[in-house]
Order: C-alpha cells, then structure tokens, then sequence
C-alpha cells in the first residue's frame, strides 16, 4: 500500500494493514487517503453506496433566500463528483432537520420543491424533523407535504437508515423518548444479521455526552438516545442542530457507537466554550457544510468534509474502517489526552497594528496543527508603575472553519482603559485546548480617548453609554459621549409619555405589557465598552403579570437586565459574566418608585435598591452580550427577542434608564437614586 516513508510521516495517523484499512483513524489528509481510494479500487473493494449527509438548511419564504441556492448547488455537486468517481451514483440525500426556519408551509414547500428539482431518479431523499418545524408547524403537517412517515426506516442498497423524529421541539430531554421502543427495535432488526454492515440513524439533536455541541457547556443535545445506542456498535449516528462546523475533529465521537456531528447550510453558531468565544464571529453566515459519505465492499465509512462556500473538500477525511469494532475506535475521548500542541514557526511574531483608547488590533502568523488550530487566548497585562497587574484574558477563533481562512491573524484586544500600557501574550490551542509551548508577545500603550467627557468619579455621575429620560412630552437618549447614530431609538407599541405628579410632574412613559418598548441599537464595538458597568433604572408598577416583565434588558444568549419575577415577586439582576448569568434578586412592592442599580467592577456583581445594597456575588471576568448583530440592542420596556423583537413586556411606568461603562461606587448610586 504505503512505503515506509509514508507511514513514518504519518505514524499518528497511520490505518493500513496490508490491503484494507485496518483501524479506523483519526483526521487524515485527502492526499493520503486518496493513495488508500485509488488503491482500494484496484483491489476491487468499491465504493457500494454514496451519500450526502446535512442538516439546519433553514429555508426563508422567499425563493432566493442564499440556502435555496446552497441547497440547490449541494445536490448538483454530489451528482457532477459522482459522475467523475469510479462509482458514479449519487444513492441518497439526508437531511437530520431544521430544513425550514419556522415550519411555515412557504418554508417546506419551497425546501421540497428545491429538493424536487435538484434530484434525479435513482436517489433517495431521508428526512427526519428538526426542532424548527415545530415553531409554527407539526408534525402532520410535516408528514403532509413529504408524504412520509417522520419516523421512517429507509433501505438503500441494503444498507439501512433510522429516520427519528422529536414530538416536540423543546429542545430537552424527552423530545424523543416517545418513540425510543419504536426506535430500538427499528436498529435491533437492522443489526439483527452478521453482514458487518453499518447501520445509519440520524436525529436532528446531538446525543450527549458524544460530538461537539454536546458536551460540557455548550450541550445542545440530548440524552435520551445515548443508553439505546450504546447497545448497537455498528450505529453511525447523524446529528445537528448545533451548526457547528464538521472540520472540527470533535465533530465525529465513538464510544460504543459512532457518531457525526452534520454542521449547516444557513450559519455558524459557534462552541462558546465556556463564555469564552463570541458564537457569532466575523463572517458566520458563510456556513455551508456537508458530507460525502462513501461506504466500500469490506463495510469501510469514509466522510468527506465538504464547503459548498468555497466549492471544495476541507483536507480532512473520517473513516469508520469496521463498524462494530470497538476495540478499534480511535474517536474516543482518549484523543483529548493524546492531541498535538499547536506550533509557531521560528520566526513568527505578534505585531501592534493600532492602538485607540480601548482597543488594540495585534496581527500574528498562524500557528499549525495537526488537526486544527482552534484558537488563540491572549493573556494581558497592565503596567502599574513598576509593575505588572493581570488584565485578564480574552480568546480569538483562528477561522478553521473556513476553507479558506487567513493566513495572518489579527485580532481586537478590548475593554482597554485609555493612556495605559498593556503586555499580552497569544498562546494557540488546539480543538482539545492543548496549548502551544511557544507564546507571541507584543506591548502596546492605549491612546487617550477624545469622545470621553463624563467625571467618572463625580459625586453623581452622568451616564456615558445611554440615558432614557423625558423631555417636553418626548422620549430621548442622551448620554454624554454617544454618537448620533448611537442616539437613536426605535419606537414599538404606543408608550404613553406622561407627566406624573407622583415625581413633581416629571414625564415617564406608560407601557401596556404587551408590545409597547423603546429599542436602542448597539454593536460590537458597543458592548467593548461595557466589559465592566453599570444599568439603572427607575420604575414604578401596579402588580406583577403573568409572566416575567422586563424593565431594562439586552438578555439574548448573555447580557444585562431587570426582571420583574412573577413567581419569586422579587426584582432580578442578570449580569452575564464570561458567558454566565448570575442573577441577584430581592422583593420588590408595587405602586411606588424603585431606583434599581446594578454593578460590575470585574470583581463582584452588587445588586442596589433605592440606594442600597441588597444582594452580591464575587465573580471575576468581564460582562458578555448578545453577540449576532439581529439581537445587539437595549431594549427599555422588553427584552431583546432571538429575531430583533421583543419579549418579557413591562407593564407600569418608567421614569429613566441609563447604562455606564463602569461601576458606580455604592456612594454614587446613593446619590443618583432618589
């Protein structure tokens, strides 16, 4: 098969016995694997059965949404590969769900018809529902137009393919335990011979605890399947719903069984790891992810990762050499501890390309990895005087998951204070999060920051990033250092703007809990700002709803807000601290003026009412916000929806809402309450 040289040069990664594949392997590269393919077919071990393997295709209404096209495009590339292949069928396309984006007929219609018109005869279409088809869908429905079972057993070419459904779309555990008995004996009769041959299931959620996207703090799985599967070594289990990306070696896991993680067609919604990451970086809606799924004579699974974005495979192949054989799955979790270090090359460094009043942009060559390099942590530090004072760290993805991705990094370093000077050192990690032994480091000194005109250690400060407050019958947002664009607010409902005698005739706005809100558009660069702060209201209410009520909030995945508890009848602070809520709260009375103030220094959370301490929590790291731009807004009124709109309404009076970029003293927040 190979020379000696081959296998020396490979020899983490080397597979082969003497003609076939004699383990399965760990992520190996196209070039090598196909040496094993051209090989393989000389020897008369074919290619038996072809595939596409997808997920989280996410049809808009409209005709020329880009997934219509990204779908379209997939099935004319498995036919234009297939017809260039030794093999040349293209046997079966699979989607594991989310092919719509709300389960609206316009979303499945169009999805089938792209689906109609991209597929010839002779292939077959396996489709299971994802949670999505269920947001203004069901499962009749569902059924309805593709006229078939949900749940459904598929034969193609004698090879078999579990189709499983959710009964709902919760997400949780216990979407699918209705059918698991259905489930089990639908795998039992399919492992019921000895052909060896693998037996394909596929469900739209992870399985915890197997693939990335289900494990750890970034579970988007569920358990319910785990135990059943345990039972079937020769199941290669297909999943999605995490859009995360399947060059990531992470995304393929084998236990007692195997299983594929199917990434998407729509976007990325990357691993937060922890709060560390943001989950929607640049670029994220170039997501369009697939996999070539080739089975041979002796049983072999061969994956091959491919990116309709740039039209060609990721240099990474997966194999399954003998499905069932346990003993020599090498996708365990085993791979943690025996995963290479990342490395830079001698002559690699960190460049400071700017520096502003708070942010650094710092340029550095890719470090490589066998694998992937996954990302990079930045560890900073302050110089006070003579020394040197943790800044904490921050983390960088190094853009593997496309094709294409650069070869010079450059990342923003933010949250810096302005006329200071920073050391950092950038460390790479691979997927695993083993760490480069080398480290980049660059220094850098912050310019002074010409917008900044607030007395941060004034008595009773003014706000600096927003200030709702009411003038002249009128609703404005008037910080002090804020841009006019940064003004601006979008107004939803019919807030009435009132004087209010209770405040010696000072205008509040009147919400009706139901849709009324201001909304005031932030970005990125917005919330670098506010790593550390403040939120203040000042709000009155008649009695508590039948659902929480926001007064002040841009919650959506992380974030800041008051929340009015229904349950509890108590006032909450959700501070999201390195991707974390934590959440303070204390009891509230209705039908008087609450001044609510909420602070985090980068050491402690401390919860203030009417001037006074009422809750805290030690807790280090920086405040997290809402990272896709759809959501980046405050919202006084409601909480920030997963669409841009709202939820959570208030119901009663607001008399002002401000956020400032770092946190009041407990003397200042005295003085500005009432």
């Amino acid at each position: 098969m190979f020379s000696q040289n081959d296998h020396n040069n490979f020899s983490r990664r080397s597979f082969l016995t003497r003609g076939t594949v004699g383990a399965s392997l760990l992520c190996l590269p196209t070039a090598l694997w196909a040496k094993y393919e051209a090989e393989a077919d000389a020897n008369s071990n074919d290619v038996v059965i072809r595939f596409a393997a997808m997920s989280d295709v996410h049809f808009k209404k409209n005709p020329d949404c880009v997934e219509a096209d990204r779908f379209l495009r997939s099935m004319q590339f498995m036919y234009d590969y297939s017809s260039k292949q030794q093999y040349k069928k293209f046997d079966a396309l699979l989607v594991a769900g989310d092919m719509s984006d709300h389960g609206w007929d316009e979303e499945l219609l169009l999805f089938k018809s792209v689906m109609d018109k991209g597929i010839q005869e002779g292939t077959t279409t396996i489709l299971c529902m994802g949670n999505h088809e269920f947001i203004d869908g069901s499962k009749a429905r569902w059924e309805e137009i593709f006229e078939r079972d949900s749940n459904k057993v598929y034969d193609v070419n004698g090879f078999k393919f579990v189709a499983l459904s959710p009964e709902r779309g919760s997400c949780r555990d216990g979407d699918y335990l209705y059918a698991l008995d259905w489930f089990e004996k639908s795998i039992a009769d399919a492992c019921a011979d000895d052909s060896g041959k693998p037996v394909f299931t596929f469900q739209h959620y992870h399985v915890t605890p197997t693939v990335y996207g289900s494990r750890g703090e970034d579970n988007w799985g569920t358990r319910d399947l785990y135990d059943t599967l345990q039972k079937y070594p020769r199941v290669i289990d297909f999943s999605g719903h995490s859009h995360y990306p399947i060059n990531d070696p992470r995304s393929v896991w084998q236990g007692r069984f195997t299983a594929f993680g199917t990434g998407t067609l729509s976007y990325f919604e990357m691993g937060g790891e922890g709060g560390r990451y943001n989950k929607f970086p640049k670029g994220y809606h170039d997501a369009a992810q697939m996999y070539v799924v080739e089975v041979r004579r002796d049983n072999s699974v061969v994956l091959k990762p491919y990116d309709l974005i740039s039209n060609s495979f990721f240099d990474v192949v997966y194999a399954v050499a003998q499905p069932g054989a346990i003993d020599k799955y090498v996708y365990t979790d085993e791979r943690y501890k025996t995963s290479s270090k990342p490395k830079w090359t001698e002559s690699a460094d960190a460049k400071l390309i700017e520096a502003t009043a708070d942010v650094a942009v710092v340029s550095f060559p890719q470090a490589v990895c066998p694998d992937v390099v996954h990302s990079y942590r930045a560890d900073i530090r302050k110089k006070n005087g003579d020394e040197w004072e943790d800044f904490g760290a921050q983390y960088f993805w190094s853009e593997y998951y496309f094709k294409n991705y650069p070869k010079e990094m450059k990342i923003e370093i933010d949250g810096l204070d302005e006329l200071s000077t920073y050391q950092a050192d950038i460390t790479a990690l691979n997927p695993f999060f083993k760490e480069s032994d080398e480290k980049l480091t660059v220094e850098f000194k912050t310019a002074k920051d010409l917008l900044e005109t607030v007395d941060k250690n004034a008595p009773a400060p003014d706000a600096n990033m927003l200030d709702i407050k009411f003038v002249d019958g009128r609703v404005v947002n008037e910080p002090k250092n804020a841009l006019p664009e940064q003004k601006a607010i979008e107004i939803n409902g019919a807030p009435k703007i009132v004087k209010d005698a209770e405040l010696n005739d000072e205008y509040v706005a009147v919400f009706s809990g139901k849709a009324d809100r201001f909304k005031i558009k932030f970005n990125s660069r917005d919330y670098n700002k506010l790593r550390r702060g403040t939120i203040a209201a000042r709000f009155k209410f008649d009695s508590f709803g039948s659902d929480k009520m926001d007064v002040l909030a841009n919650t959506e995945g992380a974030g800041v807000s008051f929340e009015l508890n229904n349950q509890t009848k108590e006032l909450e602070l959700w501070m999201s601290v390195n991707g974390r809520y934590i959440t303070l709260s204390a009891p509230v009375e209705t039908g008087r003026y609450i001044d609510a103030f909420g602070t985090y220094d980068g050491a402690a959370v401390v919860f203030y009412l009417d001037g006074k301490e009422v809750a805290r929590r030690e807790v280090a790291g920086k405040l997290t916000h809402p990272a896709s731009e759809v959501v980046q807004a405050f919202c006084v009124g409601s909480d920030i929806g997963s669409g841009g709109g709202g939820n959570c309404y208030f119901s009663g009076s607001i008399a002002r809402a401000r956020v400032f970029t770092w946190a009041l003293t407990a003397e200042q927040v005295a003085n500005l309450s009432k």
